[in-house]
């Protein structure tokens, strides 16, 4: 009897020493094996870091204090054109906003070539999109500070804060610019002179 609890003992250590030497065992990946990983890696990396710009960047437009900063104007063809980021701006606070548009070399009425508004923010709707795969969009009427017509705009936003902004001006013309999405703090902004 004492043979048999001593045999049962022996092969119960050895039973508990087998799962250790299978997983000191494990089989090594092979280089294709190991990139194919590293790419799943860093798909899951950007999908996260996507995810958090994309929380960011809704916060700061649901929030209303923001700065689309313009470096493209699109032409009535498709074709773009570069511009001053500094001159050409939104500014939104609170229910309040600034648009800007200037062109170097150009004489215009705000100091900066070409005009300064000012107004109040209407129908103000922000849609999140479905999903990671849509994006991000604005839409609201614009309320001259001085009276006159409701101008128009839409924006669409992508993840990375990267925005097209359509403004559909009193008389049916619309002026298109692309550019980047800022906090007040981070922007760089010249505002020209306001006329009523």
């Amino acid at each position: 009897m004492k043979k048999f609890i001593y045999f049962l003992g022996i092969l119960f250590v050895m039973t508990l020493a087998l799962p250790n030497t299978g997983v000191a065992q494990q089989k090594q990946l092979t280089k294709k094996e190991q990139r194919k990983l590293e790419k799943q890696k860093k798909k899951e990396e950007r999908a996260k870091k996507a995810a958090a710009s994309r929380k960011f960047y809704a916060h700061l437009i649901q929030s209303k204090r923001w700065v689309f900063q313009a470096t493209r104007l699109f032409g009535p063809s498709g074709q773009y054109f570069s511009v001053t980021p500094d001159l050409n701006f939104v500014a939104v606070h609170d229910n309040e906003i600034v648009l800007q548009f200037g062109f170097q070399g150009v004489v215009g009425w705000n100091g900066v070539g070409g005009v300064t508004a000012e107004g109040f923010l209407k129908d103000f709707k922000f849609d999140p999109g479905k999903n990671h795969k849509q994006a991000m969009t604005v839409s609201a009427h614009i309320q001259p500070k001085y009276g006159g017509g409701s101008p128009y705009f839409t924006m669409t936003i992508s993840d990375d804060g990267g925005a097209e902004i359509s403004v559909t001006m009193i008389n049916g013309g619309t002026l298109r610019m692309g550019g980047q999405i800022y906090t007040p703090a981070e922007s760089s902004v010249y505002k020209g002179q306001t006329f009523p």
